[in-house]
């Protein structure tokens, strides 16, 4: 089953399209997603799309596993609504909003306007998932009665109820993934793996294409080759190389310290054996664990590398790269690219390149749409 997820826009927007665009591990999940401001422009958006079903989510929401999310959703055992079911003793029946899922067809737009609805009494489960107030499920029972509107879901719940249809809650496996962000705060290391991963991680090449900036003085990530073969253009004299992976700091580093030019493949097996890097990627994420693990062997690793290498660099290469190191400056920096451009003010220089950086998981879960904004702002 393929289906668009619906964000309401807010201050954590950039945190639940991090956990919803990206998987566990960063990387795309191909996930069709549409943020509006309103939940009734979510409905009429999915509806004219002409989707059968879908996932609203409010901003604040997130997900430490999207696939098995995904995988729980559609073998779900539902009868057109599920949604986190708050049934207490001193208010009526309602569903929180900030994640359900629906049958299209069942809802409309119109729901929000309603003030009143007439539905059977809900009969609840005996258990609860936590407390005393969230249901397993509920059903109609035999007495119908008349009920003033408090919260918009309560449309969807008498509907539901007068079609005979149970609804059901969020269980605790769907709970185990998904969390909301009480306060705008992301909960303590519950992306500390990624987290470790990303600030970890060595790109050798990238997996983007590569822009020749020909500009004085650049601002960049260390991801790959581009920095390098910005480097060694006519016009670039000086480089601020900012990224949050300590691993490709050192490397680059490295490389403008102590390297010639030549053998690339083998001065990254070297630094990745000495430095014991883990997460060592190539330019290609789509290769096969098979590749990956033959790719673990010296010989095989280094011609891969050099063999890709040789295709992107000019012919000249390591003359450029020589004289670019006598001649040019390259300052270096572990820190976010935004936190950089946002801090940095008074530093003069004319580009910024900015890879993938604004599209990526970690920037997204630890940044916001207004440092977002003031980036742009800011940036040259």
């Amino acid at each position: 089953m393929t289906w668009p997820v619906v964000i309401k826009a807010g201050a954590s927007l950039h945190q639940t399209l991090a956990t919803v665009r990206f998987d566990r591990w960063g990387s795309p999940t191909q996930q069709t997603v549409f943020v509006c401001d309103t939940w009734p422009a979510g409905l009429t958006w999915a509806k004219d799309q002409g989707h059968r079903h879908a996932l609203f989510v409010n901003s604040g929401t997130v997900f430490t596993n999207w696939d098995d999310f995904c995988q729980l959703v559609n073998n779900y055992p539902h009868q057109g609504l599920i949604g986190h079911l708050i049934a207490r003793a001193d208010t009526p029946l309602y569903l929180d909003d900030q994640c359900w899922f629906m049958d299209l067809d069942l809802f409309d737009v119109s729901d929000w306007s309603a003030t009143h609805v007439c539905h059977p009494q809900a009969v609840r489960s005996e258990q609860n998932l936590h407390d005393d107030y969230t249901p397993l499920w509920v059903r109609p029972g035999a007495v119908s009665a008349t009920v003033e509107i408090s919260h918009f879901t309560q449309v969807w719940i008498a509907r539901q109820l007068n079609l005979n249809r149970l609804i059901v809650n969020w269980n605790n496996a769907c709970r185990d993934i998904k969390h909301y962000m009480y306060d705008n705060q992301l909960p303590k290391n519950m992306f500390r793996d990624y987290d470790d991963l990303a600030t970890n991680q060595l790109w050798l090449f990238n997996n983007e294409p590569m822009v020749m900036i020909n500009q004085p003085c650049l601002v960049s990530p260390g991801s790959g080759l581009s920095w390098i073969l910005n480097i060694i253009q006519p016009r670039t004299e000086r480089m601020h190389m900012v990224d949050i992976s300590r691993a490709q700091i050192n490397f680059c580093q490295h490389l403008w310290q102590h390297w010639d030019g030549t053998d690339y493949g083998t001065v990254a097996w070297n630094f990745v054996q000495e430095n014991n890097i883990i997460h060592c990627q190539f330019d290609r994420t789509d290769l096969s664990a098979m590749d990956r693990a033959r790719l673990k062997g010296r010989t095989r690793f280094i011609d891969y590398v050099n063999t890709v290498f040789a295709k992107l660099v000019p012919d000249t290469f390591s003359e450029q790269w020589q004289q670019a190191r006598r001649d040019k400056t390259v300052v270096f920096y572990n820190d976010s690219l935004l936190d950089w451009v946002i801090n940095n003010t008074a530093v003069d220089y004319d580009h910024v390149w900015e890879s993938n950086v604004l599209d990526y998981k970690w920037t997204l879960l630890h940044s916001t749409p207004e440092q977002f904004e003031l980036y742009k702002a800011r940036r040259r």
